[in-house]
Formats: C-alpha cells, structure tokens, sequence
C-alpha cells in the first residue's frame, strides 16, 4: 500500500515528490510500524538507493511504453562504456528479468575511455583535451568519423593533434581514389558501354574478385563491430591494390589504348565506384554523397541520394579464388622490376620506365611460365616499352648496355635501353613507328586506336 502510495505521487507529481511532500502524505495519517506499532518519528531517506535505477528501468518507462513507435524490447542493442557492466547493463538487466524473465537487449556492445596520445585522462588543467568541434572546423565531421572508425575501442582509445593530420591525409586518398573513378568515367554509359565479363583480361578479372572480397570483408567487419578493420580494408584497398598498382598499369590504357581495351578498364572503375561510394556511407557520409553527386547520370541512376541505395553485397560470379595465387605472384616480381626501374631513373639513365625495356631470368619454373602467359599484357603490367622472360636466372646475358639490375628471391630483373623509336602519342619504343604513311610520327597501336582500320 505504501508503495503504491509512493507510485501515485510521482505519477502525479514527479520524482521531485518524495522531497517536496511530507512524509504522511507517503504513508497515511494512521500509519503504524509493522514491528513495534509506533506511529510517529518517521523519516524519509534522502541517499539514493541506486543511481542506475532510472537508466536501469528505460527499457520500460520508455521502449515498452513507445512500443509502437520503438518497437518494444529487447531491444537490439546497449551501447555504453565498459564500466556499465556493473552500472546501466546489470540494473538494466535485473529489473527486466524482474519484469520479463528475460534480458532488455540482444546484444551489449562496451568501448574503453578515449585518452591523449600518451594514453593519459583528458584533463583541461593539463591542456591535452581534443574537443570534437574543433576538430570539425579544421578537418570536418567525416575525419572525426574516420578517427572513431579507425581506433580499436575495445581498449582506451587515442586521439591528439599528431594523430589527426594522418587521419586527414587517409581521407584524401580516399578521396584522390574516387575523384580518378569519376574522372575517367566521364563518358562511360553503363547500359552501352559495359564489357561482359567474359570478355575482360585476366587483370581485370583479378581486381573484380579482390572487390568482392572487400566487400565480404568490410560486411564481415560490420557484423562483427570491428569497426577499425573496414578502415584497415578500405584502405589498404585504394592504396595497396588500386592506387600503386591497378590504377597506375590502367592509365596507359585509358590515356592511348584501343577503344575496346578502354572500355574494358572503365567497366571494371564502374564496378569499384559502385561499391566503394557506398562502402564510404556508414563512416564518412559525406564524402560519399559529394561523390554521388559527381556522378555522370548514367552512371549514378535513378536514386538522388546514396543514401536511399543498399549496402554493397559480393557478386559471387566475380569470385575467381584462383588468381589470386597467380596475381600475388606476378606482384612480387613486379615489386623487383620496379626496383631495378627505380635505380635506373635515380641514375638519370631513363626519365620514365617506358623509356626502358626488362628482361626476367627466374629460377622457378612454374612462375616463369606464368609470365610468358601474360604474352603481351607483360610490359603494360612493368609499363615498359618491352618485356621478355627467359629461364634460369643464368640464362640472361648483361652487356654493356644494362642501366641497372635487381637480382633476388630467384628473380633477376635487367633494366635496359629500349628499342625501337618512341611513339609521339603513347611513349612507347617500337619498332613500327611511322611504318604507316597516314601516322608518321605514331605505332600502329595508336593509328588503329585513332583511326580504326586504317592501318590494317
């Protein structure tokens, strides 16, 4: 009876009742103690019984009550500091078993303290608080996301102004990512223009299945809250298999190429721009919407906002497990010839890797016969105006004409001049340039590329 004295006061009147109103309007002129009879002397009690009790209860003051518009518990999950496994989570959890005989919430998700970059308290006294305003007046909303993003919360997590100027420079590449997607789709028309995927180059085909395994990654990540995974995938994505690898072999492509081969490079930036600006929304929307909003019409469709499109899934027919072993090791020997570039041009032998021609000598057997099969495709992968495998790495005569040469892992790459003339349009050395009278001063690659047939 008294407690439901209590309940009507504070339906009435608020919690503020119990120190407002007097103690007989709680418990009634002829109240008595159970125990002695007594019937005066009684006081209320001012200490609090438990700070959580009302944090603890929401789930039915507020979820239940709002169940038409929340949708009732349990809810789907808690998120709070690690210290409310004994405060919020544990009240929350008792009164709804009281209540239920079941948990509030189907999942309990806890992230440490954020702390300075030594891993000390936030403190003004000390001057190393970061205030999240500040940081999106000098860096915007979506690094601050990219930070949250980027940090293991399961520990106390770090951030100060070293940390941030990374941060930024991450965003950028991101950023410089879609910004060559988008600028070499210009005149790309999905409906029109789209190379079916059998016929697609083994290169091609190798970055369509590393896409679809970020995607499993990325949704994977999500799932499981690893929030700093996505950013480590993304990341090294745009950086490791796109930026220093596939987009710098593509350029040439979509610079020079046939329109045939041009278009095969742009059906595969399509499909990465189609995953990777939705991939961005979660964590840095941004960005992802002023990339939408870039977007050719073609290319972007009939949604106005991505926003209102769904999360990437993985395209298992682009799935090819296969070349990733043959890519992984063609990289490696790229990684090798690219060195031997490199000391070529520090010499100021050569101004551009084009202006040279590689030689392989390669121990392994099974890894030369995979670069013969590249055939053509194997200097484009160097950009080098030639390239040619031999067998062992005995095998390959230096002379004199050697600009530099990198020998390990069993790989002998030799860099040297390259033969023929270059081309005024493409930059390569070959050896018919000008052989046909319509394009003197061009390959025969070009010619047909500017002008069809002509050169047939």
């Amino acid at each position: 009876e008294t407690v439901e004295t209590v309940a009507k006061a504070f339906e009435t009147a608020g919690s503020d009742a119990w120190w407002e109103q007097p103690t007989e309007a709680f418990l009634g002129k002829d109240f008595k103690c159970p125990h002695c009879g007594g019937s005066e002397g009684f006081e209320k009690e001012t200490d609090i019984m438990d700070v959580w009790f009302d944090s603890g209860s929401t789930h039915a003051a507020v979820v239940d009550q709002r169940k038409d518009e929340l949708g009732g518990t349990p809810v789907e999950m808690y998120l709070e500091g690690s210290d409310q496994h004994r405060g919020w989570f544990q009240s929350s959890l008792l009164t709804s078993v009281a209540l239920h005989d079941r948990a509030p919430y189907k999942t309990v998700l806890t992230h440490g303290f954020v702390v300075d970059e030594n891993g000390r308290k936030m403190s003004k006294s000390v001057g190393n608080v970061v205030e999240p305003q500040d940081v999106i007046k000098q860096y915007g909303a979506d690094v601050l996301r990219l930070w949250v993003a980027s940090v293991d919360y399961t520990d106390d997590v770090r951030i100060g102004k070293n940390m941030l100027p990374q941060l930024a420079e991450v965003y950028r590449k991101l950023r410089n990512t879609a910004r060559y997607l988008l600028g070499n789709l210009y005149d790309f028309d999905p409906a029109k223009d789209t190379v079916p995927y059998e016929k697609l180059g083994n290169l091609e085909k190798y970055i369509l299945h590393r896409l679809q395994e970020v995607v499993q990654e990325v949704t994977e990540d999500f799932d499981r809250y690893e929030f700093f995974k996505f950013y480590q995938v993304l990341n090294n994505f745009c950086v490791v298999d796109l930026s220093s690898f596939y987009f710098d072999i593509a350029k040439d492509t979509l610079y020079t190429g046939k329109p045939e081969k041009r278009r095969a490079v742009q059906t595969v930036l399509h499909e990465i721009l189609q995953v990777l600006v939705r991939m961005l929304v979660p964590v840095t929307p941004h960005m992802a919407e002023d990339i939408w909003q870039h977007m050719p019409a073609a290319v972007r469709g009939k949604e106005e906002s991505v926003l209102l499109t769904d999360f990437p899934k993985p395209n298992k027919s682009y799935l090819k497990p296969e070349l990733t072993d043959f890519w992984r090791d063609i990289i490696a020997v790229r990684s090798t010839v690219n060195k031997a570039l490199e000391q070529a041009r520090a010499t100021g032998k050569i101004g551009k890797s084009l202006d040279a021609q590689v030689v392989l000598g390669v121990d392994n057997a099974e890894l030369a016969a995979k670069l013969k099969s590249l055939g053509a495709a194997l200097a484009p992968l160097f950009i080098t105006s030639q390239a040619t495998v031999h067998g062992e790495r005995k095998s390959v005569a230096t002379g004199s004409d050697v600009l530099a040469q990198v020998d390990e892992n069993g790989i002998l790459a030799v860099a040297s001049p390259a033969a023929g003339t270059k081309c005024k349009r493409c930059w390569k050395s070959t050896s018919d340039v000008g052989t046909n009278p319509k394009c003197p001063d061009i390959c025969n690659d070009c010619c047909q590329a500017l002008a069809g047939s002509c050169c047939a």
